[in-house]
């Protein structure tokens, strides 16, 4: 980054008295070592992938009593005398040598409100993870505790165990999805997939009639092993493996959702390429899952359509739950459809700078970061994902325009190692199911009385029958009662054994040479 762009940049952070947060750090003077020192060495990490980090020396940051936001820069600041600025530059340097490897940075001077000040402008790093030296710790003016320090927020400190395990990944360049798959090879691939993805993107004719070998050498699918032959890359088996799950485990998507007039749930799972899974999930929630009203306003001709939850919500949380989801980790992708809300679960934490709190308050990240890179050049090449970062803009949109709840997306800590957006149904949908339940449970209801009323009608007809058929024969059998009324010899029986029971009839003499006597 040019020098004039970061001065504009910092004056333009100044003069709209941009808050602290994880790429901006005030502090009075440079006497406050320990905090110049890990905030240095945080904004080289570069934990929340930002362009560059910015230290201002001179300027003191309060709270802002009007708004309530805290840290903002005071001004008028109080500045670093002219005299001094030439001795802090040397001092600061001196301090940031406590960090290994050496840092990247510019110390920069600046006016605003006639007074000087120091921007310590750190770019991120290739070279790290970045930690500050033994010797400072053991230093009687800092005493800062060694370590590689991590910037969230506004707060530079030491990592957790999930956060140092992604910043180690980080510098070593770990990408899971470029890298070999241990087992699969081009024979795992599926030729037809691979044919079917470049017409599906308008790739060049001459590319879509080249041979398995040089089609995948020209889609980067695959690399020669160290061992000999060809090995396919963990993004080639995603896209184009029959059954990725096979070579990366929990490489499928589970919808789970509760089964209609139980209280279990069933599952449905979705293992074939992973983009033919965004596809397949999408179609299953418009033939199964997504329902609607046609509402008209008694006030108005016009007629509105209320959806429990809007199909692009669906196609956009559930593709990105695909899209972002960490492969390597032995966990599938989860989606829990109960009776007034849906929920998608990844078992992995957005990359930042994207957070679950920013995932909640805003709806574009033109600045994301991606797990998985080429699956994202290849949704976008399929038209899975329409721009890059506006997924969740337009869910939230599509809920908006539906008059849904919005859109929430959890854990609302920084230690659960998981993502969960949440999309509760549609009140209005909601209270017009629950009422034409209740009118059907009625209808059920009257239809239950009409049907006992008919069925005791028809029991009185068949008793007054067989009496009527007894006093003309009274040696009949119950067979022979049947077959005269056309019904089943044990109703018939049935019949009989009631009509004793109650005194209306009565049998005299022997069980097959006897007669019925019918009491009036």
């Amino acid at each position: 980054m040019r020098i004039e762009d970061i001065q504009r940049m910092a004056h333009d952070i100044l003069e709209k008295g941009s808050i602290e947060n994880d790429y901006i750090e005030y502090k009075k003077s440079a006497t406050f070592k320990n905090k110049i020192l890990k905030t240095v060495c945080a904004f080289a990490n570069n934990y929340m992938n930002r362009e560059i980090g910015l230290l201002f020396i001179g300027i003191e940051e309060v709270d802002d009593l009007k708004t309530g936001e805290k840290a903002v820069p005071k001004r008028p600041i109080c500045g670093i005398e002219e005299s001094l600025i030439e001795s802090t530059e040397n001092s600061l340097k001196q301090l940031l040598a406590n960090i290994h490897p050496k840092v990247s940075y510019h110390l920069i001077t600046d006016i605003i409100d006639d007074r000087n000040y120091i921007i310590v402008a750190v770019e991120p790093g290739t070279s790290g993870p970045y930690q500050t030296s033994d010797k400072a710790e053991s230093d009687k003016d800092i005493s800062l505790k060694a370590g590689r320090y991590i910037r969230v927020k506004r707060d530079s400190r030491l990592p957790n165990f999930k956060e140092e395990y992604e910043l180690l990944r980080k510098f070593a360049h770990d990408v899971f999805s470029s890298n070999l798959n241990e087992t699969a090879t081009l024979d795992d691939l599926s030729y037809e997939y691979m044919k079917e993805y470049l017409i599906a993107t308008n790739a060049r004719e001459d590319i879509r009639n080249q041979s398995k070998l040089d089609m995948a050498k020209s889609m980067g699918l695959i690399s020669e092993s160290e061992y000999g032959g060809y090995r396919a890359k963990n993004f080639a088996v995603l896209m184009f493996a029959e059954k990725p799950d096979k070579f990366i485990p929990y490489a499928h998507v589970e919808i789970i959702r509760e089964a209609v007039g139980t209280d279990k749930m069933e599952a449905k799972v979705f293992d074939g390429p992973i983009w033919i899974q965004a596809k397949q999930v999408s179609r299953y929630f418009k033939d199964n899952i997504m329902a609607s009203y046609t509402v008209r306003d008694s006030e108005t001709i016009e007629h509105r359509i209320v959806y429990n939850w809007p199909l692009t919500v669906f196609e956009e949380l559930a593709t990105n739950c695909i899209l972002h989801k960490q492969y390597e980790s032995p966990n599938y992708i989860g989606i829990y459809i109960y009776n007034d809300r849906i929920t998608f679960v990844n078992h992995n934490r957005p990359v930042p700078p994207v957070t679950i709190e920013a995932m909640n308050k805003e709806t574009r990240f033109d600045d994301r970061q991606y797990l998985n890179p080429e699956l994202k050049e290849m949704f976008f090449a399929l038209d899975l994902i329409e721009s890059y970062g506006s997924g969740i803009r337009r869910a939230k949109d599509a809920l908006k325009e539906n008059h849904s709840p919005e859109l929430q997306f959890l854990p609302d800590n920084d230690t659960d190692d998981y993502t969960m957006a949440v999309v509760m149904i549609n009140e209005e949908f909601a209270a017009i199911r629950e009422e034409e339940q209740k009118s059907s449970d009625v209808t059920k209801e009257i239809t239950k009385e009409i049907t006992k009323e008919i069925t005791k009608e028809i029991t009185k007809e068949i008793t007054k029958e067989i009496k009527k058929i007894m006093k003309e024969n009274p040696a009949i059998s119950a067979n022979e009662i049947a077959e005269i009324l056309n019904v089943k010899a044990e109703a018939v029986r049935y019949r009989i054994k009631l009509m004793k029971k109650s005194g209306e009839i009565t049998r005299k003499g022997a069980t097959k040479a006897g007669e019925w006597e019918v009491i009036e």
